[in-house]
């Protein structure tokens, strides 16, 4: 994986320090909202710069709902 950021899942903020980082989750704060969040790698790329919409943690479906997508590769919705 080339980047450690991670979006926050619940308002896709960047502004996040990730406290844990494995290969297909990671873990961390987020510094806008104030809440710790737990994010799955993008099945696509594996990288966790997914994009939030509030309440809808798009990260943890199985298949990226429409109404987020993977900032690393663009892809969302169901492929």
């Amino acid at each position: 994986m080339e980047t450690q950021e991670a979006f926050c899942v619940r308002c896709g903020s960047a502004d996040t320090r990730v406290t844990r980082l494995e290969q297909t989750s990671a873990d961390g704060d987020c510094l806008r909202c104030d809440q710790p969040f737990h994010v799955t790698a993008c099945q696509n790329c594996g990288g966790f710069r997914i994009d939030g919409s509030f309440d809808v943690p798009g990260t943890r479906f199985e298949n990226l709902p429409e109404t987020v997508k993977c900032w690393d590769c663009g892809r969302g919705g169901s492929h």
